[in-house]
């Protein structure tokens, strides 16, 4: 009986004082950057990134006891419609539309108010699900395509309700279960930026003409495409300088360079030269600048041969 009675109360003892670390888990609210992108690129492709959910638990102390399981459920965010998630500028209505989900290739989508279930038993599968930033629940990020946007800071902020219970080490390896229902935010930061595209560049052909008076005027156009209230200039650069308010077209007759002077007119008739350039706004949408090319018909006769010149199209956004 006393050996009996002795072995109990080490067993006992042993219980009693077994050492217990809780698994501490953490669901800060978190601020993501989700870096900077131009107005144009936004609008044809989309753009992923990677975030984190801010909910992290020390992995040391979970157990394979027991099933850990953590469920978030995602708000609409501060500026949804449509069932919609948007990021929205800081100062205007402009909108970019996005989605959350918890898989780089999107294949699980977070709906609006919509919830996830992270959960495991086996070793491989607790240390994978700690795959974010920081060894976090990831998180990731994916704007829609079509949006015409303005340069600027877009943000949305996203309430996430938490509901989690994992097994943490007790004596024995026995399984003591913690669990929590707290709210974190997470805030994203969009920026958009300025940008450019030149497109309709057609090569001008006067033909062919005896005298400088004989070639007809041509009408041509170049295309361009700005972010949305962005203010641009267009400047176009000869390869040969202006000859007082004339561009030069060159030949070389027997070794010999001739010019040929011409001009480029904007729709209000006047000189597009290299030292005024066009101005205009951007609409996000592909802009059609109309101008004329013309031969000034009071120079000297040139000798014959083919006259060409390069115009160089350079776009500068503010």
């Amino acid at each position: 009986m006393r050996i009996l009675f002795l072995f109990f109360s080490l067993v006992l003892l042993g219980f009693s004082y077994a050492p217990v670390t809780w698994a501490q888990c953490r669901v800060p609210s978190t601020s993501s950057s989700l870096g900077r992108a131009s107005s144009i690129a936004l609008n044809g492709s989309s753009q992923t990134s990677q975030d984190s959910t801010g909910f992290n638990c020390d992995a040391p102390t979970l157990s394979l006891a027991g099933t850990n399981r953590v469920i978030a459920t995602f708000g609409a965010g501060n500026n949804a419609s449509a069932g919609l998630r948007q990021l929205k500028h800081t100062t205007k209505s402009d909108a970019l539309p996005y989605t959350l989900c918890v898989d780089q290739s999107c294949s699980n989508i977070l709906a609006v108010n919509g919830s996830y279930t992270w959960s495991s038993q086996t070793l491989l599968g607790i240390l994978g699900l700690f795959t974010g930033p920081n060894n976090t629940l990831p998180l990731w990020i994916k704007t829609s395509i079509g949006a015409v946007l303005s340069a600027g800071t877009y943000t949305d902020v996203i309430a996430i309700n938490w509901d989690y219970r994992v097994c943490d080490i007790g004596a024995f390896d026995l399984c003591l279960y913690y669990s929590g229902t707290p709210t974190s935010n997470i805030t994203l930061t969009l920026t958009v930026t300025n940008d450019c595209q030149i497109s309709n560049t057609n090569n001008i052909e006067f033909g062919s003409a005896a005298f400088p008076s004989a070639f007809t005027t041509i009408n041509s156009s170049l295309g361009v495409r700005c972010t949305k209230e962005g203010a641009y200039s267009v400047t176009l650069t000869s390869t040969h300088p202006d000859d007082a308010n004339w561009r030069r077209m060159t030949a070389s007759v027997s070794g010999t360079n001739y010019y040929l002077q011409y001009q480029l007119y904007r729709a209000d008739n006047s000189p597009w030269t290299e030292s005024n350039s066009y101005a205009g706004t951007g609409s996000g949408a592909t802009q059609t600048i109309p101008f004329t090319a013309r031969i000034n018909a009071s120079q000297a006769n040139k000798p014959a041969g083919s006259y060409k010149d390069t115009v160089s199209v350079a776009v500068t956004i503010n």
